[in-house]
């Protein structure tokens, strides 16, 4: 029997298409099974993976993830799957434009009986040409084998909940290879699969390939523990697949015993990786890393580290940009011999100091990435340079450091108004002295502080009186900070020139608002 799934996050249409599929079941003898209804592309995944599905129908606009999204990746990871596409008339011309390659095809709103019959017959046909074919039955195979593999080395990277481990996992030895592969998904999985066709092996390893957690391509090798030999299967994949004009290198961690080491073996593969920046190879296996000298970035970059500290005190954004330019360079690294490690401590030190400034400008640069991400020296100085440009636009905003602390010191009054506050607190809010606060304030502002308080205390307190002329002056006097009523009345009658409870007798105040 053929089991049908409909994605759509409406239940009518669902129980709607089940009643006709039921229908066209009957009437032409489609041997299809109960059909299954999914209203969101994360159910329809969780489905797909607990039982065989033969052919999916998903509408194209749903919420979290689009049928598109779900179509582009269940033709990658289930290809088999016969996918058709659900849509209205209004976004015909946009489902046309957008339809992926492998869509078997497409329904209009409303499905008409016939339209859906003859559909559904030709996915049957589809699916009966393949089950003829070893190769597809071979390729679907892989497909759920990669994806079941990628489910569970990701859960473990992300210390989540892990499934039944990956059956077909028989060697005694575990490798993690990380490529850096500027392809599609797709195409590089297709160069892998043809190439352990082409090249046959007695005593194969068992390859898994998927994506991780940051979308690098992984390659998850069981094997027997000889470096030497996955070594030279690799370069011959990297010569294979530059010879289809794609360019790849990689890095292989040590051997593990199980796949739950997963994690540091990842670990250590994208850290080998990561010696692309400053090396050129094509297979780099973790054995071949020198160990870092027992030394500090500060020790080995002494001078560089002095300077580029002053210039983030000073926000002097020209020394930094030089220091970057200078230092993240090959001919600093190697005139300096620096390794791999080296580079990272220093590479943490300097995203330090740009977290520092970035904290101080109130900029949120979003997570650090990390330094196993970067595939190149360039790279990672355009990443600098990028938050650093970031950095200097919103300082340059803040040239007028007087103003830049007057706002804030008034901004931390408006908010504390009501509180039993001080200078010094005000003082502490701004990093100043108390004593220096104290004449810097009334110079710039031109009033004291107390003034400014009071002020700020006065408009809201005629503020409140206005909005609720049944207010208890009591009441106000306590929400604007103070404890005497006597004492506000007299402080607003001062500022005012009228008493608060003439505010709304018609008598308008006479002070002008500041």
């Amino acid at each position: 029997m053929f089991q049908v799934l409909i994605v759509d996050d409406d239940p009518l249409l669902c129980s709607a298409m089940v009643n006709k599929l039921e229908y066209v079941n009957q009437d032409g003898g489609l041997n299809l099974a109960p059909t299954l209804t999914a209203g969101t592309a994360r159910e329809a995944l969780a489905i797909i993976q607990a039982k065989p599905v033969d052919i999916l129908i998903t509408d194209i606009q749903m919420p979290y993830q689009s049928g598109l999204e779900l179509i582009d990746f269940i033709h990658a990871k289930f290809p088999l799957i016969q996918l058709v596409v659900l849509s209205g008339y209004s976004n015909y011309a946009y489902m046309r434009s957008a339809i992926l390659s492998g869509v078997a095809d497409y329904l209009l709103k409303p499905v008409k009986l016939l339209q859906l019959k003859e559909i559904i017959q030709k996915c049957i046909e589809n699916i009966r040409s393949n089950l003829d074919s070893d190769q597809a039955q071979a390729i679907q195979k892989q497909a759920a084998l990669n994806y079941q593999t990628g489910k569970y080395c990701n859960a473990l990277l992300l210390r989540s909940p892990v499934s039944t481990q990956p059956k077909g996992l028989v060697y005694p030895a575990f490798f993690v290879a990380i490529f850096s592969a500027n392809c599609p998904d797709e195409r590089f999985s297709e160069l892998l699969r043809r190439f352990s066709l082409e090249n046959p092996q007695e005593n194969a390893p068992v390859l898994r390939y998927f994506q991780d957690v940051n979308q690098s391509q992984v390659l998850l090798v069981n094997s027997q523990e000889d470096e030497s030999r996955l070594r030279a299967y690799l370069e011959s994949f990297c010569a294979f697949a530059a010879e289809n004009k794609l360019a790849c290198r990689c890095g292989v961690s040590q051997a593990g015993d199980r796949l739950e080491q997963f994690p540091e073996l990842h670990r250590q593969a994208g850290h080998v990786l990561a010696y692309q920046m400053i090396q050129s190879f094509t297979v780099k296996m973790a054995e071949e890393i020198l160990k870092k000298p027992e030394r500090s970035p500060q020790n080995l970059f002494h001078k560089s580290s002095r300077r580029i500290q002053a210039a983030f005190q000073s926000r002097n954004f020209g020394q930094i940009y030089a220091a970057l330019n200078e230092i993240f360079t090959l001919d600093y690294v190697s005139t300096r011999q620096a390794v791999l490690g080296d580079m990272q401590d220093f590479y943490n030190g300097f995203s330090d100091q740009i977290r520092q400034l970035a904290t101080s400008l109130q900029v949120d640069l979003g997570p650090a990435k990390s330094f196993t991400l970067f595939i190149s020296l360039d790279e990672l100085r355009s990443y600098f340079q990028e938050q650093l440009y970031r950095l200097q636009q919103q300082s340059e905003k803040e040239t007028d450091k007087t103003q830049y602390v007057i706002s804030r010191a008034i901004r931390y009054m408006e908010q504390h108004y009501n509180q039993d506050i001080n200078m010094k607190d005000v003082a502490a809010a701004v990093n100043m002295s108390y004593a220096y606060f104290s004449k810097f304030f009334k110079e710039q502002a031109h009033q004291s502080f107390s003034e400014c308080l009071t002020s700020i205390r006065m408009r809201e307190a005629k503020r409140l009186i206005e909005e609720d002329p049944s207010i208890k002056i009591k009441e106000v006097a306590h929400l604007v900070g103070y404890e005497s009523v006597y004492s506000f009345s007299r402080a607003f009658k001062q500022y005012y020139k009228v008493a608060p409870t003439g505010l709304n007798s018609g008598s308008a105040p006479g002070r002008k608002e500041r």
